[in-house]
């Protein structure tokens, strides 16, 4: 999760600053709302994938791993009765 966090830090670094520091022609006579949106839009997508990450993607994954440990530490248990 640390490199799309970086990823997604950078893009929107990079869209503020080229949007503070060179704005298009297109954009010149833009209401601020436009360049709230550019920046907005792009961080309320990341805040709720980070929210469904944390609140049901990685619970799962934590389930599956405690899941395959246990069938692997039964199997070795087993393996070793049969010994």
């Amino acid at each position: 999760m640390r490199r799309l966090e970086q990823i997604v830090l950078g893009v929107l670094s990079l869209t503020i600053a080229l949007a503070l520091w060179r704005p298009s022609p297109k954009l010149e006579g833009a209401p601020p709302s436009l360049l709230l949106y550019l920046v907005a839009l792009p961080l309320v997508f990341y805040v709720l994938l980070r929210f469904a990450y944390w609140t049901f993607v990685r619970p799962y994954l934590r389930f599956l791993r405690i899941r395959r440990y246990r069938n692997n530490k039964e199997l070795r248990e087993a393996a070793k009765r049969s010994l």
